[in-house]
């Protein structure tokens, strides 16, 4: 029986980050991704729960559970500031030149 070679993330991405429309998208949402663990992370440290945030909030627990899988893209900086409020951190927003 033949083996099969599978590819690593690596050697499957490397070509597609030679597409600058791909990189840019790729790049984009790794910083989504980042900033939503960001969260989850900080709600486990204190101890909450999606339904407990979501109170602090006015939202629902659908809500932030959507918001924690990733799947609202609609999310505006006054929800992060409200919700990273709710959970006791500081929203820190950066811009920085390319």
């Amino acid at each position: 029986m033949k083996k099969i070679r599978l590819q690593t993330h690596q050697e499957v991405l490397r070509p597609l980050m030679k597409d600058v429309k791909f990189r840019k998208g790729y790049e984009e949402e790794l910083e989504r991704l980042r900033l939503v663990q960001s969260i989850i992370e900080l709600r486990e440290k204190r101890g909450m729960t999606q339904q407990q945030v979501a109170r602090k909030i006015g939202a629902t627990q659908p809500f932030i559970a959507k918001l924690e899988r990733a799947e609202s893209h609609n999310f505006t900086i006054h929800t992060l500031h409200r919700l990273v409020n709710a959970l006791g951190g500081d929203l820190v927003v950066q811009i920085k030149p390319r």
